[in-house]
């Protein structure tokens, strides 16, 4: 009979322990807002939970890149609608000059045409987040500047890099507007040369060129195969009539290819620099050649030369500035020069905005992911407070139930023991 109270005793403690445990186990739970507190609770839903976790964060970082991305690209859309004004000031000028009633005082056009060029130039420098907007991928060094014998203005740095940046899993687009692409004369070098060609093969390509006035030249370039994956490339710059512009032959240059993959690795030896700038004052030509757009392969030779555009705007108006202060109108050339420049701010303008309005849908569907994960993770550990807190009361309704049998049980129980 002991033994049978005994067991009655067990079994009471026991379920009571247990109603208190399930007490505090809902208190903490909707206390917390979570189902799950450690993962022996659930090791099926911990391991969803840690899926959810690590698909957020990486949302969330591709939202964080999205974010900064539309900051650097509204800063890119600002600064080009400030220059797009100076430019449009400075065509009102120039057609003013071509009326005879205002060329009395040439030098004040030319002063303010100077002083428009500073504008586009610290515009040209403008900063995003501590980064030079039109810098290239070398964003962290001034992109424009003055020569030294405040002549002419040159780029400081190679400002053609794209910035490409990580939005999702599998979309990566660039960012920013290359400033040798905005403002200045950019050639690029493509195609391939074939590695079966033997040592002494001369494969040549041409294109036009224009100085700052938009005078046409052709650039003829010349790539001799050396050595195996390696080429001297030289090049001429000729006028109309077919002379040279230079006074002494360029330098050749040597570039080598990498043997397994045909990449361009190297310019005269340098593997960080594949791009170099050719000027001719004298013809007020002045230029980047681009060259990593290079390679070998086991296809035919084929190689192309492209000039994406005309002038450089700044020396363009840096010459208009000098031919008024010597009593010189500015050309139909010239004008149509800042027109053009004036165009290609509009089509760039609107290349970034397509940008801005791409990037826009892929945070609306970021933000969609993200309400999605958080909805699956509170499905998954979330906890209903109405019910939660119905059976809370239910178990303390038990407890009170329990306790009270208890009390009749273990005082006659102990009695017997006593």
């Amino acid at each position: 009979m002991r033994i049978s109270d005994l067991i009655i005793s067990n079994n009471y403690i026991g379920n009571t322990n247990k109603i208190k445990d399930r007490i505090s186990t809902l208190n903490r739970q909707i206390m917390s807002g979570n189902k799950i507190e450690k993962p022996s609770d659930s090791p099926v839903g911990t391991s969803r939970l840690f899926r959810i976790s690590d698909q957020m964060g990486h949302t969330e970082a591709y939202k964080k890149n999205i974010q900064n991305s539309l900051s650097f690209l509204d800063e890119t859309i600002f600064a080009m609608e400030s220059m797009q004004s100076e430019t449009m000031n400075i065509i009102g000028k120039l057609t003013e000059l071509q009326n005879p009633i205002n060329q009395t005082n040439l030098e004040v056009y030319a002063d303010m045409i100077d002083n428009a060029i500073k504008i586009m130039l610290d515009t040209a420098n403008s900063k995003s987040d501590g980064k030079y907007i039109f810098g290239g991928t070398d964003y962290s060094d001034k992109p424009f500047g003055i020569s030294t014998d405040n002549q002419s203005y040159q780029s400081n740095t190679d400002t053609s890099g794209k910035i490409n940046v990580k939005f999702s899993q599998s979309v990566v687009q660039s960012i920013n507007m290359p400033g040798l692409d905005l403002f200045g004369t950019i050639v690029s070098s493509k195609g391939f040369f074939n590695t079966a060609d033997a040592v002494g093969t001369v494969t040549n390509s041409t294109t036009a060129i224009y100085d700052n006035l938009g005078n046409e030249y052709q650039l003829q370039t010349n790539y001799q195969k050396t050595a195996a994956n390696t080429y001297q490339m030289t090049y001429d710059i000729v006028d109309g009539g077919g002379n040279t512009v230079f006074a002494a032959p360029p330098a050749a240059k040597t570039l080598g290819f990498n043997a397994l993959n045909g990449n361009l690795v190297s310019v005269d030896g340098s593997t960080s620099n594949l791009t170099f700038n050719v000027e001719v004052p004298a013809n007020r030509i002045q230029f980047t050649m681009n060259l990593k757009s290079l390679s070998e392969n086991s296809s035919a030779t084929s190689i192309s030369l492209g000039a994406n555009q005309p002038t450089d705007i700044f020396n363009t108006l840096k010459q208009i500035s000098n031919d008024l202060r010597n009593g010189i109108v500015p050309s139909n050339e010239q004008i149509a020069a800042v027109e053009s420049f004036n165009s290609r701010l509009t089509s760039k303008q609107s290349q970034v905005g397509n940008t801005i309005n791409q990037i826009s849908t892929l945070q609306s569907m970021l933000e969609q992911q993200t309400y999605n994960l958080m909805e699956l993770a509170q499905n998954e550990n979330g906890v209903d407070i109405a019910k939660a807190v119905v059976d809370l009361q239910n178990q303390d309704y038990l407890l009170q139930v329990s306790q009270k049998l208890g009390s009749m049980i273990l005082q006659k129980t102990l009695l017997d023991y006593l």
